[in-house]
């Protein structure tokens, strides 16, 4: 599996609650991470059991070094990472609260504007591809390699600019919308938000969003809209990365060949555990547990 998109410093601080204006706030905890919703998936793949890659655009500072150990770390192949000359690498500031909701400000670096060529080379081998628009020439170019080639695709919907949006989702088998994703795709209901993902060409298959506690909406071309619910926690810690672990979940069981139901309610799974856990994407469960998980819990 390949995945293909955003990787960023993350700097995560934990606080009580969030202010109700501007003003200073004491940090009860901080832990410095690496992000990005690709390099998320990625990590999370690993954890699941995958053979994984990941390639993205990274500028040439000290962030860098951090990202390469991060992934080796985690049993991510780093063969494809590009360190762009002269550019920067993102970094995030993420605020969690004592609920596991969380604020993020993120600077985008400069390498995601400044890429190099996306080498077709990257895909041999690749049974799966997931891709986020962070860095939509990237992701076009990865997404059209991957049609011509028969191999699979997911999008990651999150908020993102609509030009990008509209240019990527046509290109993909899958688009997975955040809520505010999708709210940014196409304004509306859901119902309608997913039959415009899927109406922007002959390629989407199935557009999917999720909706955190209140589960998640799918549509499958030429079928009506379903829902699945949320798998019940025991406590919320964090639900940094839980989008991303879903992501990497759903990928993981469509690689499987698993019908559309079953690998939706294992990236819902994955997501719910790794809700329970801190750090980011460093509580992405094993497959183990989310099988553990998907066998508790019959819906």
């Amino acid at each position: 599996m390949l995945c293909v998109g955003h990787v960023a410093l993350d700097l995560m601080f934990g606080i009580e609650a969030f202010p109700a204006q501007p003003t200073k706030t004491p940090a009860h905890s901080f832990h410095q991470g690496v992000g990005g919703m690709s390099a998320n998936a990625a990590v999370a793949l690993a954890r699941l059991g995958a053979d994984v890659g990941f390639v993205g655009p990274m500028g040439d500072d000290a962030a860098a070094q951090v990202f390469r150990a991060h992934f080796e770390r985690e049993g991510v192949d780093v063969s494809r990472l590009q360190v762009t000359p002269g550019q920067s690498s993102s970094i995030s500031s993420i605020i969690l609260d004592a609920r596991g909701e969380r604020m993020i400000f993120n600077h985008k670096g400069s390498a995601l504007s400044a890429p190099a060529e996306f080498a077709a080379s990257w895909l041999a081998g690749v049974d799966f591809l997931l891709a986020d628009p962070r860095c939509p020439v990237w992701a076009q170019r990865a997404l059209v390699l991957a049609r011509q080639t028969g191999i699979p695709s997911l999008l990651d919907g999150d908020v993102s600019p609509l030009a990008d949006l509209q240019r990527l989702v046509p290109l993909a088998d899958w688009v997975a919308f955040s809520e505010p994703g999708l709210q940014g795709f196409h304004p509306g209901n859901v119902n309608e938000g997913l039959q415009a993902a899927l109406a922007l060409g002959s390629q989407p298959q199935v557009a999917v969003v999720t909706l955190g506690p209140r589960g998640l909406y799918w549509l499958r071309r030429g079928e009506s809209v379903q829902h699945l619910p949320a798998f019940q926690v025991a406590q919320v810690i964090d639900t940094l990365g839980a989008g991303d672990a879903f992501h990497a979940g759903l990928g993981l069981a469509l690689a499987h060949g698993m019908p559309d139901r079953e690998a939706l309610r294992f990236g819902a799974a994955t997501a719910a555990l790794k809700c329970q856990r801190p750090h980011g994407i460093l509580g992405a469960p094993s497959r183990h547990e989310v099988e553990a998980l998907l066998a508790s819990q019959r819906f």
